[in-house]
């Protein structure tokens, strides 16, 4: 017998083994890699220490957890670093549409002072926390969330004259 007969006659047994790892996705990849463990099982089997069958099965199965071992690793050490990588390009480029925002804003907010207009930068476009800014401008959060409202009012009232 060649390997594709056994493997076919085996695909039930490999179907199993992937139920019993519980794969759910790239279910045809871990399909492959359980082949492979049954290719390998096939090459070290031993009819002296016992059945064929228990013995692929353990070993289809030990393949498809190392497998998953190893891509679960991955997740763990690559993934997170893109997903940190592009989400500081996102708020890269929405700090650069704040900013552009600000310039286009620029006749509306003549109307600021110097302090004003400063806490509306260190609000929406360096994105200071109120802790933060509560400690920068020394005073109490409620003051500067009032403070805040008074300036987005008063740029508003500017914004409906023009």
């Amino acid at each position: 017998m060649n390997f594709e007969e056994i493997a076919e006659q085996y695909a039930p047994m490999i179907t199993r083994v992937l139920q019993t790892a519980r794969v759910y996705r790239n279910y045809e990849d871990f399909r492959h890699i359980a082949r492979i463990g049954l290719w390998e099982a096939l090459e070290r089997y031993d009819a002296t220490k016992g059945d064929f069958a228990p013995f692929a099965f353990r070993t289809m199965l030990t393949k498809v957890y190392t497998e998953m071992s190893f891509e679960n690793k991955y997740a763990e050490r690559f993934i997170p670093y893109e997903k940190d990588a592009l989400t500081g390009l996102a708020q890269q480029e929405v700090q650069d549409d704040v900013y552009f925002l600000f310039e286009d804003l620029q006749e509306q907010l003549k109307v600021l002072t110097n302090q004003e207009f400063q806490l509306l930068v260190d609000l929406y476009y360096h994105r200071y926390s109120y802790d933060e800014l509560t400690a920068k401008y020394k005073i109490k959060k409620a003051a500067l969330k009032k403070r805040r409202d008074r300036i987005m009012k008063k740029v508003r009232e500017e914004m409906w004259e023009n």
